[in-house]
């Protein structure tokens, strides 16, 4: 997850540009606002009004991904008839996920987002209660909720969890694990964490 509003959007999204076509396409960009003033306040960048300028850095970046000369005047960001190459593998540029579980996350993604990762939510009754929000927004806004992806992590996932999930229209479990510290280790690490997941899948 990329606390945008600490970054310069343009780098960013030459960045995310380049890992997507490294990736045949496959990148989805995860993004937040950033909770932590000190953090801010060691990088010079305003804590205040993080959320409009991430949704600005979003839109820049959607804005040089789509146009082969950009230009862009915003509050926070502005250029003029710039080129970024290379371009996203896709048309629509690349997906923006926005993280957090509050109400405003859940509005941010309504707004400009393309999908939700909800993170260290407490069970799948947590997850629910979300994504019945995220409903309602989407409704108060005339947004489409089936064309959101949406991802979760628990903060104690079973595998028994993952059919529930699916029914909510969760499109994917994250599982936040920690490795091992002895790299020899790694391999087997892995292969048992997959053994105890697979059997949840149909």
């Amino acid at each position: 997850m990329l606390l945008l509003p600490e970054h310069n959007p343009v780098t960013v999204a030459k960045q995310a540009a380049s890992l997507d076509r490294l990736s045949g396409g496959r990148l989805t960009l995860g993004v937040g606002i950033g909770w932590s003033r000190e953090e801010f306040d060691a990088l010079g960048v305003p804590f205040e009004r993080r959320a409009a300028r991430t949704a600005e850095y979003v839109a820049a970046m959607r804005t040089v991904w789509r146009d082969d000369v950009a230009s862009f005047d915003g509050e926070f960001v502005g250029f003029d008839s710039i080129r970024l190459n290379p371009k996203p593998i896709r048309d629509r540029g690349i997906p923006i996920v926005v993280g957090g579980n509050s109400d405003a996350a859940l509005r941010r993604v309504v707004a400009w987002g393309d999908g939700w990762y909800g993170f260290n939510l407490d069970g799948v009754a947590a997850v629910r209660e979300r994504v019945q929000k995220l409903a309602r927004l989407c409704a108060e806004s005339g947004r489409d909720r089936d064309e959101l992806r949406l991802a979760v992590a628990l903060g104690n996932p079973r595998p028994g969890d993952i059919s529930a999930l699916a029914e909510l229209g969760i499109d994917e479990l994250i599982l936040v694990e920690a490795p091992p510290h002895r790299p020899e280790v790694v391999a087997d690490w892995v292969s048992a964490l997959a053994d105890h997941w697979m059997i949840a899948l149909p």
